[in-house]
């Protein structure tokens, strides 16, 4: 009979191994505040009732990408908080991993995800497009020409109303359309169109519509996201705007890149701890691996 690892033991190994990893090459830990003064507009943080107003962070992202200001190399680890209802793979509370490198190129952080992720795990790692699984659906290469009409026809590829938001529609192409092609193994989908949750991804040199962003899956879960950030900032601005994620963090952020203080060529990802411990587990389900649920 298969014995159920000892989920205090695992997460404890993975995040040693995680940080042996890095400070092999060359990070250093830093911690940023998990109670921030930016709310990043409804349902999106927590409210805290403590000086003045705060909000708990929903991520640690953009006050981390300030300290390569200090350093070239900075990644921390804590907790993270959302409003949303928990069930097997969210939680109100649950552990992040971020890091962000300045002038490194987006393959040098894609191969630092296999790096931290594939000693955890036992299956093989393959590579999908996502342009590419598009241009094989839809006729559309985004690789030489932009999105056209093609939100509104995965929106019917899909059987949803074709005036759904294309933040939305692309998730929920991604979960249904390409998750489950990760089903027993792990995979690592890149060139995602523009136009989803990543707008401060950078546009792939030379393509109208492709972005250098990634996420690796591991049997049908999210682990990883990762992205190099876009060094054009009237161009990520335009964008987040258009998707509602522009917010008073990315804003100071942009205006420490703009002021010289931190480099705007960067790449960064975030891991999701639970989850990376879920999958080196061989189960669906993060909850044996969140905090001490009895207080």
């Amino acid at each position: 009979m298969h014995t159920p690892p000892d989920p205090i033991r695992l997460k404890s190994d993975v995040l040693a191994s995680l940080r042996e990893r890095l400070h092999g090459e060359e990070f250093v830990e830093v911690v940023t505040p998990v109670v921030r003064r930016a709310d990043l507009g409804p349902g999106r943080r927590i409210v805290v009732d403590m000086d003045d107003g705060r909000f708990l962070r929903a991520m640690i992202g953009p006050a981390l990408r300030t300290t390569l200001e200090h350093h070239p190399r900075v990644f921390e680890i804590g907790p993270c908080f959302r409003p949303d209802k928990p069930d097997e793979l969210h939680a109100t509370e649950f552990t992040m991993l971020d890091l962000y490198a300045a002038n490194e190129s987006y393959e040098y952080l894609c191969n630092l995800a296999i790096r931290l992720v594939t000693p955890h795990i036992t299956c093989a790692l393959e590579r999908l497009s996502v342009a590419e699984h598009i241009r094989g659906l839809f006729g559309i290469d985004l690789r030489q020409e932009p999105l056209g009409d093609l939100p509104q026809r995965i929106a019917v590829f899909l059987g949803i109303d074709s005036a759904t938001p294309f933040k939305e529609v692309l998730g929920r192409f991604i979960e249904q359309e390409l998750e489950p092609l990760s089903s027993g193994g792990a995979l690592l989908l890149n060139e995602f169109p523009v136009g989803g949750e990543e707008p401060c991804a950078r546009l792939k040199p030379g393509t109208p519509a492709v972005l250098n962003r990634f996420e690796l899956i591991v049997d049908g879960i999210e682990v990883v996201h990762g992205y190099e950030d876009e060094v054009d900032t009237a161009a990520f601005t335009q964008r987040a705007r258009a998707v509602g994620l522009y917010d008073d963090e990315q804003r100071m952020a942009q205006e420490a890149v703009e002021a010289g203080r931190v480099p705007a060529a960067s790449v960064g990802l975030g891991i999701g701890i639970e989850r990376l411990c879920a999958a080196a587990a061989g189960t669906r389900d993060i909850r044996p691996f969140l905090q001490s649920s009895q207080f």
